[in-house]
């Protein structure tokens, strides 16, 4: 896969070997850590858990993912927003946020949540620069303190 316009391509099962590289490396940088055969086995699944789930590359190396996973028939969550620190500042997350708003708008969805941990601070003012805004917790999630949500 050569992509030197970084624009979000849909996942394919063959690049599972590249997402997973890719999640090994990215999640330490953010003092996350991958469980691969635990909570984030999903990975593994992707088309089974997500509505969508784009990736960008550089050259043949994942670089950055943005997904949407289904709340309701009228909402969707944003999930996987994950870039390599090396490619920070650069527009790109901004990008594939914007990406994953308009498919979930494509979609037909009303909102879009998210959740996050309030150590993201870079995360959560890019967020906010999109027009997500606060909201009250929406799901069960032991490893996020910060939700949000945005009208789509």
């Amino acid at each position: 896969m050569s992509n030197k316009n970084f624009e979000p391509i849909d996942y394919k099962k063959e690049y599972e070997p590249l997402l997973i590289s890719f999640l090994e490396r990215c999640l330490p940088e953010s003092h996350r850590y991958l469980e691969i055969n635990g909570r984030h086995n999903y990975y593994l699944n992707i088309e089974q858990y997500f509505k969508g789930f784009w990736c960008i590359f550089d050259e043949n190396r994942i670089i950055g993912t943005v997904a949407i996973s289904e709340l309701s028939s009228e909402n969707c969550e944003l999930k996987s927003l994950y870039l390599l620190e090396k490619y920070h500042g650069m527009g790109y997350g901004k990008m594939m946020i914007l990406y994953a708003i308009k498919c979930a708008g494509d979609y037909g969805y009303k909102k879009i949540y998210l959740d996050s941990l309030s150590t993201s601070q870079k995360a959560i003012a890019l967020y906010r620069k999109v027009g997500f805004i606060d909201t009250e917790k929406y799901n069960s999630s032991i490893y996020s303190d910060v939700f949000m949500v945005l009208e789509l």
